[in-house]
């Protein structure tokens, strides 16, 4: 007689709405990033030029209010230097996105993923730039921002693994 295989469905407990919307944030945040990290990479040359010369307003301005391109410290800001940092921020943004997939699906190993995003995003900044935070002080808050998030899904990694 053969045997009858019987799949038991497994009741898991929902999925957290807090987790949902981080997850979500953070497909978006991450796509967004490749975008963007994307056009910096291609149009590299004129935005270093148009931030160095003042005519663009850079973020570091945007977000503290007026200075001057000329007291800011730009020396390491050159189009290879921006091109290698969109670079490195379309691999952060792919890891954090590769991590926020497997998190929907409930793997720990999303992430440690995520995780490693984050701060491959504050190493590459700091190996090219140093501590000429200039105009790339955005990539410096939005590294925080995403720091702040891996501290809040550091309180669902009991819920992930589910298997």
């Amino acid at each position: 007689m053969p045997q009858e295989v019987t799949n038991a469905a497994q009741v898991h407990p929902p999925r957290p709405l807090f987790l949902t919307v981080l997850c979500v944030l953070g497909f978006i945040g991450s796509i967004t990033s490749i975008v963007v990290n994307a056009i910096g990479f291609f149009n590299a040359e004129t935005e270093v030029v148009q931030i160095k010369s003042g005519t663009q307003k850079t973020q570091l301005r945007n977000l503290f209010g007026k200075a001057d391109a000329s007291q800011l410290s730009l020396s390491n800001l050159t189009p290879e230097n921006f091109q290698k940092f969109s670079v490195g921020g379309i691999v952060s943004a792919l890891l954090c996105l590769i991590g926020v997939a497997l998190m929907w699906n409930f793997k720990k190993s999303g992430y440690y993923s995520y995780v490693l995003g984050t701060f491959f995003t504050l190493i590459t900044h700091f190996l090219l730039f140093g501590e000429e935070v200039g105009a790339m002080s955005l990539s410096l808050i939005w590294a925080l921002i995403q720091l702040l998030i891996v501290i809040l899904l550091s309180r669902f990694l009991s819920a992930m693994d589910r298997d």
